[in-house]
């Protein structure tokens, strides 16, 4: 495995891709950093922030050698979301969810405005929810990097 290729809005998953190259011992990139230094056959972890379902991002590092997806979004986990992930953003490489948080200070109006309605979508939300989509959260620990890191011990590393 080469490398770390993320992509970021409020740094969770900056956070995450640090996380993971120090438990792995192997760089991270943006993705503009990673034009210049992976090459498209070369095995990359790639880690990015879901909007309304979508992987941001995910277009630009299509032609590299993708071993599996870390996806980093607010919502709670669950299979059926991670599965919804999938199918919309047709996916056939082993992802994993990694929540992220929500930081106000860092989103533009459009983006603050997508929150709120995403917010008033959510049945049966936990206090924890709550209170994160209200003033904002983060949940980003490594302990969350523990199911992504076991599955590349066993299958690459």
């Amino acid at each position: 495995m080469t490398a770390i290729i993320y992509e970021t809005n409020t740094g969770h998953t900056l956070k995450y891709a640090q996380m993971l190259s120090k438990k792995l011992h192997i760089p991270y990139y943006t993705i503009e950093e990673a034009k210049e230094k992976i090459q498209n056959e070369d095995k990359i972890i790639f880690l990015s922030w879901v909007c309304a379902s979508k992987i941001k991002k995910q277009k630009e590092i299509s032609n590299y050698n993708i071993i599996c997806y870390g996806l980093v979004g607010a919502y709670p986990y669950s299979d059926k979301y991670l599965k919804t992930l999938k199918i919309n953003n047709k996916i056939s490489k082993p992802i994993f969810y990694l929540r992220g948080g929500i930081d106000y200070s860092k989103l533009n109006i459009f983006q603050k405005l997508l929150v709120k309605l995403a917010s008033k979508t959510l049945k049966n939300q936990s206090e924890e929810t709550k209170k994160m989509f209200k003033q904002g959260y983060n949940f980003v620990k490594v302990e969350n990097l523990e199911e992504i890191i076991k599955y590349l011990q066993i299958k690459h590393i």
